[in-house]
């Protein structure tokens, strides 16, 4: 049962709609979702007095509405379970997790984690600080994530790249500058993180992950792990962080946007929850054995076939979509805890302006996650 004395105002990103006489919509800005339901011209009229200021008794005893009624209490608990309300009390105890600085910093976000988040958005925002990503690659796709991420409010990164900047890579990855040319990619992000927060930590590894790399040294300091690394190629390094990831029961997020699958999303991979790496790889095995691609080798230059560095490239505007599509999912599972509603890989079709996904369901046959393993 509610106190008497409760102050409750609206969530501030919520709107309030009167349909016709006798129905109330609440419609969520962040997340788009809506909340539509029939009530009394009584409640309509308790609703538009409700401002943060008064009490619950002092709004019922101006309207002369008898405040022990159960039916009352009931419908106001139900706006406060979902978010509709807000307890003023309990949102400014909530609030006092966070520095004045950082409340106003993060302020256009709560909203958002607000609606999303099991638990208060400053509880989860405190939460995302402390969180440790690894991500392996910091290319367009690997350092947009680590970007977005860390204007989100992440502190601690470790970032694993063997490679150094190039000038061709100023054209997707939008943190590189000039004077980063020829720094390895895992510093020159690292410093650009720390000038978007000066309080963010990252640990720079500029190394191969190869065939006989033991991953056990970087998995055991982070916490949610990234693979964006596509040399010697995605697959290879997927399964062999995501099998590793599996035995460690850690959460890995496969991000699509190389090369022939520019406008991708990738997959969230939470053990025994989703299917894992090699449920992937069986289903893309089975998927592609008769399919016999062909090369344009007259666009690869000779200098490129040698070396084996013929990359395909794209638009930067290419590699924001598929970074922020991940930051989203990444994010909406850290304050949900609930995979199962990711739609896993898929491909943004320019020509339909739609994503369209695969259905890769979990295998009970494989033999890292399934029944007989």
């Amino acid at each position: 049962m509610l106190k008497f004395n409760i102050v409750l105002q609206f969530n501030p990103s919520v709107d309030v709609y009167k349909v016709g006489d006798d129905m109330l919509e609440f419609y969520f800005i962040a997340t788009r979702k809506r909340l539509s339901m029939m009530v009394s011209s009584g409640i309509i009229v308790l609703v538009q007095e409700i401002d943060g200021v008064h009490s619950l008794n002092q709004i019922c005893d101006k309207l002369e509405i008898e405040i022990r009624n159960d039916g009352l209490h009931e419908f106001l608990q139900y706006l406060l379970d979902r978010k509709v309300l807000e307890d003023v009390k309990e949102k400014k105890e909530a609030m006092s997790v966070l520095p004045d600085k950082e409340l106003e910093r993060y302020d256009r976000q709560f909203s958002y984690f607000d609606a999303v988040s099991k638990d208060s958005p400053y509880t989860f925002q405190k939460k995302l600080e402390n969180i440790r990503f690894l991500i392996f690659g910091c290319g367009a796709i690997g350092s947009g994530i680590a970007i977005q991420l860390a204007r989100a409010g992440a502190r601690h990164f470790i970032l694993v790249d063997k490679d150094k900047i190039t000038a061709d890579n100023m054209e997707r990855h939008y943190f590189f500058e000039e004077k980063y040319v020829g720094m390895n990619k895992a510093d020159a992000l690292s410093d650009y993180l720390k000038r978007i927060d000066s309080q963010v930590n990252c640990e720079c590894c500029n190394t191969i992950i190869d065939y006989d790399t033991e991953l056990d040294s970087y998995l055991k300091h982070a916490d949610f792990v990234v693979n964006t690394l596509d040399e010697p190629y995605i697959g290879f390094t997927s399964l062999k962080i995501g099998r590793a990831c599996y035995a460690l029961k850690m959460p890995l997020y496969v991000a699509g946007g190389f090369d022939a699958h520019l406008m991708s999303t990738g997959e969230l991979i939470i053990p025994d929850e989703t299917p894992c790496v090699d449920c992937y790889t069986t289903y893309f095995t089975d998927s592609l054995k008769d399919w016999k691609p062909s090369y344009n080798v007259s666009a690869i230059t000779e200098e490129e076939s040698s070396n084996s560095i013929f990359e395909v490239g794209g638009l930067a505007s290419m590699s924001l979509f598929s970074t922020s599509y991940a930051v989203i999912v990444i994010l909406n599972y850290l304050a949900t805890g609930n995979a199962r509603s990711t739609l896993g890989r898929g491909e943004l079709l320019l020509d339909k302006l739609n994503i369209d996904y695969l259905n890769v369901p979990k295998n009970p046959d494989c033999h890292v996650c399934g029944k007989n393993k």
